[in-house]
């Protein structure tokens, strides 16, 4: 690998580091969250289906 090349790679890492968000911990904790949710409502709506089949 040259050195203008591996310069080349360091830029584009660099470009890429500051595309992706800043703390991918609260976005991953949204989606975590929203998920919970998401189980919780299909869990109760379950659970009403099999109350109303008895």
């Amino acid at each position: 690998m040259s050195v203008n090349n591996s310069n080349s790679t360091l830029e584009a890492e660099q470009t890429v580091s500051t595309v992706l968000p800043r703390s991918p911990w609260n976005s991953q904790l949204a989606y975590l969250r929203a998920l919970f949710r998401a189980k919780k409502a299909l869990d109760r709506i379950e659970a009403e289906a099999a109350q109303s089949d008895r």
